[in-house]
């Protein structure tokens, strides 16, 4: 890569889908662990997913495969739709993903047109919303392009590899005490090398990126509960006192958790 790529984990933290229309986006390289398709609806754009560049303009699609680096750069200008699939999702055609990618560039435009109408459909609040109505249209939509456009096997860089891995490990162990010693020993790495390897990708350190972690998944949890316990929360995701929990929470909320936890988004 002739660039670092860095992790965009605001998707990744997000629980609802998202469809929403844009134009003129110039993003560096980065990746997240969500689907990300992009209908382009006028102009022109320099796209680059997985080292592949091409331009892509009105009625062609970009796909990018979770974990997938990618950037654009209008050229000059252009529109889009863009409809970020997270996981919850994607688990019926998830595992087909993992080995076997779409091209980055759909560029059947004839085809792609008899796609929109699925892709608009998500624009409905009310469809949107609802989840086994939204999960069937994007079954739909990636059925369709599953049988139109030919599949290529996923490559990915072996540190981006490792780093995924890390991440995903991270989501599976926060509630025990994870440390950059225990991490780094896990995937056999020099602690220092690996800090430095996780901040460039990440862009900001393991414990802090861990931290993040065990917060959404208290206020996930806690929305859940009808008498909920914080300090209980704040043990159960992995925090060794009160006072780690709300020095790393005032980094990101100015208001209360139990505010965050009650509220509505």
């Amino acid at each position: 890569m002739k660039k670092s790529a860095l992790y965009e984990a605001f998707h990744d933290k997000e629980r609802d889908l998202r469809f929403f229309a844009g134009d003129n986006s110039h993003t560096s390289p980065h990746f997240h662990r969500c689907i990300e398709i992009l209908y382009i609806t006028d102009g022109k754009l320099l796209g680059e997913v997985d080292g592949e560049s091409f331009f892509a303009e009105k009625d062609d699609i970009i796909f990018v495969r979770p974990c997938g680096v990618h950037s654009l750069t209008p050229y000059p200008a252009y529109k889009n739709f863009v409809l970020i699939i997270k996981s919850a999702y994607a688990d019926d055609f998830a595992s087909v993903l993992e080995k076997e990618t779409l091209p980055p560039l759909l560029s059947d435009k004839k085809f792609n047109r008899t796609i929109l109408p699925d892709l608009k459909r998500l624009k409905n609040p009310a469809e949107q919303e609802n989840f086994l109505v939204a999960k069937g249209l994007i079954d739909i939509v990636m059925g369709k392009f599953l049988m139109r456009y030919k599949r290529l096997p996923v490559v990915t860089t072996p540190n981006l590899s490792m780093i995924i891995n890390v991440l995903n490990y991270i989501d599976e162990h926060f509630a025990e005490p994870l440390t950059l010693d225990s991490i780094s020993s896990v995937f056999g790495y020099n602690k220092y090398y690996f800090s430095r390897l996780f901040n460039k990708y990440i862009g900001e350190t393991l414990n802090s990126y861990i931290n993040n972690v065990r917060i959404n998944n208290i206020i996930a949890r806690g929305k859940k509960q009808e008498n909920m316990n914080l300090s209980q929360l704040v043990f159960d995701c992995g925090f060794d006192s009160m006072t780690t929990f709300y020095r790393s929470y005032s980094r990101r909320y100015d208001k209360p958790p139990t505010e965050v936890i009650h509220s509505q988004d």
